[in-house]
């Protein structure tokens, strides 16, 4: 049997895990919505003979944010990960209750916040903000131009995306392992 502060700060971490899950399903969601939208660009990329003027920059943006979706959906799943599975620190003190490396301390709940705030705003958010800035692009009234003039483009336009997704995802890591204490536990 647990401690009383024990099983609250258990309580609140099934709590704050369920709000991860609910981040983590809507990412899932617009990362869906993302997917949609690249393949209905993708078909109609070998299928029109007209293409909107900004339509490859548009494919590119989407392709990024598509990556971005999936870093974010990853970053989250981390989070849920049972503290028992974190990774093992000699310089951890485990709590005073049999297996208390396994349990979680309230500076370890403020952690998961964070790391659940940082996550969603820098990647969930921001790709939907780039899949919308994607759509919008294609709306814009420019003169349309010629399918094959712009075939020859979206495939740079698009691995530029996915490019400039993974260096902004690599400086997030970054930051965030400066920014943030590991999720580490004491050694069993």
């Amino acid at each position: 049997m647990l401690p009383p502060e024990q099983d609250q700060i258990e309580a609140i971490g099934e709590q704050l895990r369920a709000k991860i899950g609910s981040k983590f399903t809507a990412s899932t969601f617009l990362a869906g919505f993302a997917l949609a939208v690249l393949t209905g660009q993708v078909f109609a990329l070998w299928q029109a003979t007209v293409l909107p003027f900004l339509f490859a920059p548009s494919v590119g943006a989407v392709f990024g944010a598509l990556v971005l979706f999936v870093q974010g959906i990853i970053r989250l799943d981390e989070l849920t990960m049972p503290k028992r599975f974190w990774i093992e620190d000699p310089n951890v003190v485990p709590l005073p209750v049999p297996l208390g490396g396994c349990y979680l301390t309230d500076p370890d709940l403020w952690e998961l916040q964070k790391r659940m705030i940082f996550f969603w705003q820098r990647l969930s958010i921001v790709a939907t903000w780039i899949t919308s800035a994607g759509v919008m692009a294609m709306l814009v009234p420019l003169r349309p131009q010629n399918a094959e003039a712009v075939r020859s483009w979206t495939f740079g336009c698009a691995a530029l995306g996915i490019a400039v997704a993974l260096a902004y995802v690599r400086w997030l890591d970054a930051k965030a392992k400066n920014d943030f204490q590991g999720l580490v536990r004491a050694i069993d």
